[in-house]
Formats: C-alpha cells, sequence, structure tokens
C-alpha cells in the first residue's frame, strides 16, 4: 500500500509536466460571427512567412498559419472544416519590415490593389480568415505585434495577433487572436539588402 502511495507520487509531476507540454503549443482563436461555424479555435499545423521586396516599391511580408498541412511550394484549398489565417505586412515605399505593432485600419478606400505600396504613410497588417471554403474579412481593429524577426531564409517571424471588433450597425463581431511562429520558407530582394 505505501509503496502504490509512492509510486503515485511520483508519477504525478511526470503526468503535470507531459500535460502542460500538450498545452503549450500557440492558440488562435477566429470569430467572424455568432454561430457555432463561425468561431474556431486551432494549433497551426501548418505556419511558415514570405517576404518580397516589390520592384514598385514597398515591401511585404506574409505569414500564413493553417489548421491543416500547407506547403510553402504552393496552394492548396482550404478543407471542409479547416482553418487558414494570412497576415500581409505592407510597407511603405523605402521600409523593411521589423519588430514593432501594425494596426489593422481596413481596406483603403481608393480603387488601387492592396499590392500598391506608393501610398502608404505607415505599415499595417491586412489579416485573411478563411473557415472551410468561405473567406471572411475581419472589420478594422486591434493590430499584430511583430516581437521577433529574422528574414533570412530558415529565419524565425514571431508575434501576438490582437485583432478585435465588437461589431454592430448589423455588423457582426469579428475577432483574430493568438501567438504564432513561423519559419521564412521564401525570401524575394531586389536590392540583396535585407534591412535590420
Amino acid at each position: 500500500m505505501l509503496r502504490s502511495y509512492f509510486a503515485v507520487l511520483v508519477l504525478l509531476p511526470s503526468a503535470w509536466l507531459i500535460a502542460c507540454r500538450e498545452n503549450s503549443s500557440p492558440t488562435i482563436q477566429i470569430v467572424t460571427g455568432t454561430t457555432d461555424e463561425q468561431q474556431i479555435s486551432f494549433s497551426p499545423k501548418s505556419s511558415f512567412a514570405e517576404y518580397v521586396e516589390l520592384p514598385i516599391g514597398g515591401d511585404e511580408l506574409r505569414v500564413t498559419l493553417a489548421s491543416y498541412d500547407l506547403s510553402c511550394e504552393g496552394y492548396s484549398p482550404t478543407p471542409e472544416g479547416g482553418a487558414l489565417v494570412v497576415l500581409t505586412f505592407l510597407l511603405p515605399v523605402g521600409q523593411h519590415p521589423v519588430a514593432g505593432t501594425y494596426p489593422w485600419p481596413g481596406l483603403p478606400a481608393s480603387n488601387k490593389t492592396a499590392g500598391a505600396n506608393v501610398d502608404l504613410k505607415t505599415p499595417v497588417v491586412m489579416p485573411v480568415v478563411r473557415i472551410g471554403k468561405i473567406s471572411n474579412a475581419l472589420l478594422p481593429g486591434g493590430n499584430v505585434d511583430i516581437q521577433r524577426i529574422n528574414l533570412e531564409r530558415q529565419g524565425e517571424v514571431a508575434g501576438v495577433m490582437r485583432l478585435e471588433q465588437s461589431g454592430g450597425e448589423g455588423q457582426p463581431p469579428t475577432r483574430l487572436f493568438g501567438t504564432f511562429t513561423a519559419r521564412v520558407c521564401r525570401t524575394s530582394v531586389q536590392s540583396g539588402n535585407l534591412g535590420s
């Protein structure tokens, strides 16, 4: 009896450590409406970052997080029940991505595409969320903090998403919360200078 009591005492810390390790992976929360199908949490199964210096000016850093197997080498449609988050960091001409806060002010009112960074005055993030086959727009509000960034190939981009808007005027609430770490899988730099 005493021996089994000591065995339990020895095994309990091990079980606690295993449980902590299993729960240590980042969880991403997505809310695009009020129904159960519009609210999902997942731990990324795939995460990668791509950095492109655009010839028209301005840079783009794209971080992709998916609940399913996804490759940097090609597009795969989001499966039923799958979740995909793409964060595109857009920068004004002459600026490179650095650690810092990137707000989500909403889509620009002009007819210019998001890739034309020429008119940008400050860096911004543009989030895109897919749940299954449905693409969901997030209302403006909140920001993404890049906490660590190394844009060399096989470098790493890590940060925190805090994008939230309570809705109103017929719009459902939207939310994208969580932490991320993404390995840099592709870098395309025109000038050969990654900046700091």
